[in-house]
């Protein structure tokens, strides 16, 4: 019986997935990568006010799309993501749209295993070669993916709370080293400095609009949009927490130059004299998230894969996508080129998909409903009320 409910939900069948998962893997999505790449780039551009960024970034970006999305599924409830496309773009356009949630999150996949392969040698395994990092993790988000997306958002939860601990962990143990008046001033020259750091992080939170495949899964539709906007929302606010804290015990100086200034925060905290080096603690958490983050994007690669070519089986493809996912991740030369490339490339990308296929598909929405009331006549109207 598990088995069968597992296979129906990675076939985007009926397996249902709570509001409450939905939440806690839009949190997880969110904040797992960003936490220790993120504070670096917004500290070089809003330098002391660079904390202001990610709720800057919430509203400009991940608040509209998850709004956007959460309207879809209500209006089009018990719907998939092959179904709702083609219900309101044509089987043509459809099957394009599917094409393009598969593509995307590939690529965003692929850009979560670099920053894996990145992350460990400087953590617990220095001097590993990238394929014995990426190899045996691929396999395992293979698997996660294969399982389905509702076991997949079950393992957020974990994530979720371990990350609220090593906040509250890092406040209660480095109030020695904390000086709040680094926080000033918020900005330098303009406000349109904080605009200029949240740029990054935009990108980031406007990846939410592939979600809509896990979105139409949820068992109440109308709390969809809920869901998706606390996510989004508690990940900003955990990561203006984790930047705050960063720039108060290192000064956003330290913060523009470090590769990882979370992971170098974590490395301050000690408990007495006995309890020290919670990086890898720290280390194994990002891990488990960066684990359910391209997981459910191989999981949602597959769901608009089957969705432009009508598979009856979507997990088949999992393995392409996932050598796929690995030749793009060994294409990519270093961690500075991946942080040039998402800045300049991939934030405009994924801001326009962001905001202008939710906008495409409510406003075909819109269109096929107003047709089918201009449709009816006055008759048949007054008997539908």
């Amino acid at each position: 019986m598990a088995q069968g409910s597992r296979s129906q939900g990675s076939t985007g069948g009926l397996a249902r997935i709570s509001s409450q998962q939905l939440l806690s893997l839009a949190y997880t999505m969110h904040f797992t990568a960003a936490v220790l790449v993120a504070p670096s780039s917004m500290a070089k551009f809003g330098h002391s006010g660079a904390w202001l960024a990610p709720p800057v970034a919430f509203l400009l970006s991940a608040l509209p799309v998850s709004l956007m999305l959460g309207l879809l599924v209500r209006r089009h409830p018990h719907q998939t993501l092959a179904q709702m496309t083609r219900h309101l773009l044509g089987p043509v356009l459809g099957r394009l749209v599917g094409l393009m949630v598969s593509v995307f999150s590939v690529v965003v996949a692929a850009a979560t295993l670099r920053d894996v392969v990145e992350v460990t040698p400087v953590a617990i395994l220095p001097a590993t070669p990238a394929w014995a990092l990426s190899v045996p993790f691929l396999l395992v988000t293979l698997y996660g993916a294969y399982s389905g997306v509702e076991v997949v958002a079950r393992l957020s939860y974990l994530f979720a709370l371990a990350t609220v601990m090593v906040i509250l962990l890092g406040i209660s143990t480095l109030t020695g080293l904390i000086h709040p008046l680094r926080l000033l001033p918020l900005y330098e020259r303009s406000p349109l400095q904080l605009l200029q750091a949240s740029w990054p992080a935009m990108g980031w939170f406007a990846e939410s609009w592939s979600f809509l495949a896990v979105a139409a899964l949820v068992d109440r539709e109308e709390r969809v949009g809920r869901s998706l906007v606390l996510g989004a929302g508690l990940a900003a606010l955990m990561l203006t927490a984790f930047t705050a804290l960063a720039i108060t015990v290192f000064g956003h100086q330290l913060v523009a130059q470090f590769s990882f200034p979370i992971y170098s925060l974590v490395q301050q905290i000690a408990i007495g004299e006995f309890v020290e080096r919670l990086d890898v603690l720290l280390f194994a958490i990002w891990l488990v998230g960066m684990l359910v983050k391209v997981s459910a994007h191989l999981w949602m690669a597959a769901s608009g894969a089957g969705c432009a070519l009508a598979l009856k089986n979507q997990r088949q493809i999992l393995p392409a996508l996932g050598l796929t996912a690995h030749i793009l991740m060994s294409l990519v030369p270093n961690l500075n080129w991946l942080d040039q490339f998402s800045i300049n490339i991939w934030t405009p990308i994924s801001l326009s998909l962001g905001l202008g296929v939710p906008a495409l598909l409510l406003a075909a929405s819109w269109v096929r409903q107003r047709r089918q009331c201009g449709g009816m006549g006055p008759d048949a109207q007054q008997q539908s009320q």
